[in-house]
């Protein structure tokens, strides 16, 4: 499924709420009112009160608040049904439980956010997920030796250097370019999910499972991963980008 990068006001993003707290899907929802005043967004929202019926869905959303701890299925597998079925969704967790952050890390969730929720948080980390949908959603032209390719940015896994140009490597592809390597980081400084780990690599935090001091693992989809370099030089850097991604503060 695409996307327009500027989508009409007539098309809603569609965003899935899943909670057994009423309060809590009700002051979502109002937050999200907000939004809507204040940007002239549209959104077409769905409301669940357990992971059985998310389960029963099998509509693609754009964005997704999930509790972890439902009667019945839990967060953490209607998390998983919702990316089969859209891999580039934004998850949000909505959570009292810390200790199943690691297992939503696996799941490359967007955000964690405790309970009660903080409305200036809240509004700060759905207005960057609206920004990052909508670049993400963007295509990029890459030429090579005899054809140009339109790729999402989203799509990327990382940007490295092969006999003196650059090569992106998507999901499904390896595209040798006529740019060099600069060239590639002045374009990728402008979205907030790219991270220099080498002095020959740059990353799509997106697609980041885990990291090391010496190794990156990405993503390309639930069988196929990648590993990559990462040099102490960068090492702290990247951490620094990956947390700010991710939304956690140390």
């Amino acid at each position: 499924m695409s996307y327009n990068f500027l989508r009409r006001e007539n098309i809603p993003m569609k965003i899935i709420i899943c909670d057994d707290d009423l309060e809590i899907i009700q002051q979502i929802t109002g937050f999200l009112d907000t939004i809507t005043k204040q940007r002239k967004l549209y959104f077409d929202i769905s409301s669940y009160n357990c992971g059985d019926d998310v389960i029963q869905n099998n509509e693609k959303f754009d964005i997704a608040f999930v509790d972890i701890e439902m009667p019945g299925i839990g967060g953490l597998t209607a998390t998983k049904h919702l990316q089969d079925k859209n891999p580039n969704i934004i998850i949000f967790i909505v959570t009292s439980f810390q200790s199943y952050l690691d297992d939503a890390m696996a799941l490359q969730v967007f955000r964690f956010l405790s309970k009660p929720l903080d409305k200036n948080r809240f509004m700060r980390n759905i207005n960057l997920a609206i920004d990052i949908y909508q670049k993400s959603t963007q295509n990029i032209a890459v030429e090579t030796n005899d054809k140009f390719y339109n790729i999402f940015t989203r799509d990327i896994l990382y940007i490295t250097i092969e006999k003196r140009k650059a090569c992106v490597v998507t999901k499904d592809c390896k595209l040798q370019t006529q740019n060099n390597f600069e060239f590639w980081k002045k374009l990728l400084n402008e979205y907030d999910y790219f991270a220099q780990s080498h002095y020959s690599y740059i990353v799509n935090l997106k697609n980041v499972t885990n990291f090391s001091k010496t190794d990156i693992t990405l993503s390309a989809n639930d069988k196929n991963f990648e590993h990559i370099p990462i040099s102490r030089r960068y090492y702290s850097a990247f951490k620094d980008s990956f947390q700010k991604y991710i939304g956690v503060t140390v």
